[in-house]
């Protein structure tokens, strides 16, 4: 009789067990010990990450939305132009600081054109103040070949080291689309002393480059 009655407790506790072990092993969550008024805290773990929906949603910030979809669409989509070209300046200054300390001193030489007068033109890393830096991101002129263009011809205007070139993006009508000016110093420092080459043989060169009568230049400008 004893030995029935112990066999029937022991089958007892082991449902008892097995019944609370599925009870905690489906709980959905469980309770933070620092979450206030009861909240739960959920993990990533236990929502799958921030993709289990799988709907393609994306937080990012404006730079980072700049950074992969570009100025146009940004405008498009209704942001602000001020906060268009501060994304697109930030751009710019990050992806020269996170290259090495030799390739992102102002002074490194990017690319160099050549003027109708044998003028060899260079266009430096520069920063945020001259150069390709401060002109590429702001300005929206990207290629390269927008500036060899413009300095490839007979300075416009002359003023000591100051060199003034310019070209236009035209189609096939003779319709001028933009008008680009280029804006070199043609010495080995520039004008107010600030920066200066080690090299007294070298050029500054290209301090600035724009569309004239906007602050950005189309997009198309850099696809020709």
């Amino acid at each position: 009789m004893r030995s029935s009655n112990m066999r029937r407790g022991v089958l007892a506790g082991a449902a008892a067990l097995t019944t609370a072990a599925m009870l905690f092993s489906t709980a959905p969550i469980a309770l933070a010990d620092d979450a206030p008024d009861g909240n739960a805290v959920v993990s990533a773990s236990q929502t799958g990450g921030a993709d289990a929906t799988g709907d393609g949603l994306a937080l990012v910030s404006n730079e980072q939305y700049v950074q992969t979809f570009g100025a146009s669409k940004a405008l498009a989509q209704g942001l602000s132009q001020e906060t268009v070209d501060q994304a697109e300046e930030s751009i710019a200054a990050d992806g020269a600081a996170v290259s090495s300390a030799a390739s992102d001193h102002w002074s490194v030489v990017k690319f160099v054109g050549t003027d109708a007068d044998g003028r060899h033109i260079p266009t430096r890393q520069g920063n945020r103040n001259f150069g390709w830096v401060h002109f590429s991101g702001p300005h929206n002129i990207t290629s390269r070949k927008v500036v060899k263009v413009a300095v490839s011809e007979h300075p416009e205007k002359k003023n000591g080291a100051r060199l003034e070139y310019g070209a236009v993006l035209t189609d096939g009508l003779g319709m001028i689309l933009a008008r680009v000016k280029v804006i070199a110093q043609y010495s080995w420092e520039m004008a107010d002393h600030k920066y200066q080459l080690a090299d007294r043989g070298q050029k500054i060169g290209v301090i600035t480059a724009y569309c004239q009568g906007t602050n950005k230049c189309p997009d198309a400008l850099n696809r020709v």
